[in-house]
């Protein structure tokens, strides 16, 4: 009897065996969905799935930028005045006709989620619609903000951008197809530039500033080009009207002269010459771009006697077809010499310098003194070679260029770029740098197109003279991306779909299979 029955209690155990195998199973593979549900949830809020395929890397923060994140000490809160929607499913490109916009969009989306990520969370960022929040809108009335502004905010200091400061539009022109009008155009991204700018500028302990002087027909192309590359780097600008009765900033670092076209008056050079001796104690800086036609005598007076640099009447041409711009003798490339000022910049014949004056110095190196003194020394910033030659400027202003000629061989190399360095002199002991004065006689090697052309050394150079004069070492070099429609991303709705059919779906499904097989291979056993 009990032998009839082994079998059948055999079979039973097996059953239960196996029973009890598919319960386990099942309750891992429920368990396990539930799990990933879940986790697809918190990751899809930290990290937008996104496909990368641009060759820029658009979605992805450059190694610079994450550092800079990284380096966060002090708390930033980034206060968007847009609906959130704006960014995660932008129309603004489709409105303008640009999809690009809304790529820049959505980067900008994702680049704040990154920097919130890498900064342990000490950058944050929310969004406020004005339309629909006008209250929490209104509380925020004493950083004047409006509608599409983006203010960062860390302690009693603040910034504020627009996003419309978030890409540029760029035209560039082939040089060997000059002659046919070949033009190339293209969007650029800015989101990582605009974020890592303002979010290192609320590190420091206060706001750079350089004070720009206006009221003299200024060159507004070389202002803009500085200010875009200057602010980028942590600087204020902050415009001051000379011809008016308001003081000059006393916190300002540096004040900026940018090719005016009428002169200064004796009032005005005096004001501008006690804001640099700042009664003797110096520490101050000014940058003076001269205009490469215009006549300003009370102005380069006060450059030749006070600060040793003369502007002259000549405009330098370049007879070297591998050393111009579009073929053009008037857009010369100059070469950066090794100084103190030009540590980073240092290159030959990658400045491009259009319609540049001519500038020489009376200075010389550090004279040989025993007692305490202040001193001036030269420094020239750019130097051309001897296929450099000279024209003046009324012979340059007719409509057949005609006068050329070459500077006597031991005025080579001539220069266009010149710095005043006032240091302090003590025994052979003590030396210090007082202020410098650097003047250039180029103010469209400021302009935003030579600036950002990544060939030329523009960038680079006017970086190194305001860092060099000021102390601040902190430049940020992160390259504009060009954006394109190779540049595939994940929208909500997309993610959605994702997560449902990968993790609710695909993923359960794989599971439970495989655990069919496993079921059946063992009950064969």
């Amino acid at each position: 009897m009990n032998k009839k029955n082994k079998p059948q209690r055999v079979r039973n155990t097996r059953r239960l065996r196996f029973g009890t195998t598919s319960t386990v199973l099942t309750v891992v593979v429920i368990a396990a969905v539930v799990l990933l549900n879940v986790l697809v949830g918190i990751v899809a809020d930290k990290f937008p799935v996104t496909w990368d395929l641009s060759s820029d890397k658009v979605f992805t923060l450059s190694n610079e930028s994450v550092e800079i994140a990284k380096g966060v000490t002090k708390d930033v809160e980034i206060v968007l005045f847009l609906a959130e929607e704006e960014l995660t499913n932008p129309t603004l490109g489709s409105a303008f006709n640009v999809e690009e916009l809304n790529t820049c969009m959505k980067e900008l989306y994702t680049a704040l989620q990154q920097y919130s990520n890498h900064s342990g969370e000490k950058v944050t960022f929310k969004f406020i619609n004005p339309d629909q929040e006008p209250t929490k809108y209104a509380a925020y009335s004493d950083y004047e903000v409006e509608a599409g502004d983006i203010l960062f905010i860390s302690g009693e200091r603040h910034r504020v951008c627009t996003i419309y400061d978030l890409n540029n539009f760029v035209s560039d022109i082939y040089p060997e197809l000059y002659s046919y009008g070949y033009y190339n155009t293209s969007f650029e991204s800015k989101v990582e530039q605009v974020l890592a700018s303002n979010i290192h500028a609320l590190q420091s302990e206060k706001d750079r500033v350089v004070q720009v002087l206006v009221g003299h027909s200024e060159d507004s192309n070389t202002i803009a080009g500085l200010k875009t590359l200057y602010e980028l780097n942590g600087f204020t600008f902050k415009e001051n009207t000379i011809t008016g009765s308001a003081e000059f900033d006393e916190n300002a670092e540096v004040m900026l002269i940018a090719a005016p076209t009428t002169d200064y008056s004796n009032a005005e050079i005096q004001r501008v010459q006690e804001w640099v001796y700042n009664d003797g104690n110096y520490g101050r800086h000014l940058m003076v771009f001269v205009s490469p036609t215009a006549n300003c005598p009370n102005l380069y007076e006060l450059l030749d006697v006070q600060y040793g640099i003369q502007v002259t009447d000549e405009l330098l041409l370049e007879t070297d077809y591998n050393r111009m711009y579009y073929y053009t003798p008037t857009f010369p490339f100059g070469d950066i010499p090794t100084t103190d000022y030009t540590g980073k910049s240092a290159s030959t014949g990658k400045l491009c310098t259009p319609t540049a004056r001519r500038l020489t110095t009376s200075l010389a190196s550090a004279p040989e003194q025993e007692d305490a003194a202040i001193y001036d020394i030269g420094v020239p910033l750019t130097n051309y070679p001897e296929s450099a030659q000279l024209i003046k400027l009324e012979d340059y202003s007719k409509e057949n260029v005609e006068g050329v000629y070459k500077a006597d061989n031991a005025e080579y190399p001539l220069t266009s770029m010149i710095a005043c360095v006032k240091k302090g002199y003590n025994n052979n002991i003590y030396e210090d740098t007082y202020g410098t004065i650097v003047v250039s006689g180029c103010p469209a090697m400021a302009y935003s197109e030579y600036v950002q052309y990544a060939a030329f050394s523009n960038e680079d150079l006017l970086l190194d003279v305001v860092n060099s004069v000021t102390g601040y070492e902190n430049s940020i070099t992160i390259s504009n991306k060009v954006l394109t429609t190779d540049t595939v991303t994940f929208d909500g709705g997309v993610q959605l779909w994702v997560g449902l059919g990968l993790f609710t779906i695909g993923i359960p499904v794989v599971l439970l299979v495989v655990c069919l097989v496993v079921f059946l291979r063992r009950k064969n056993l």
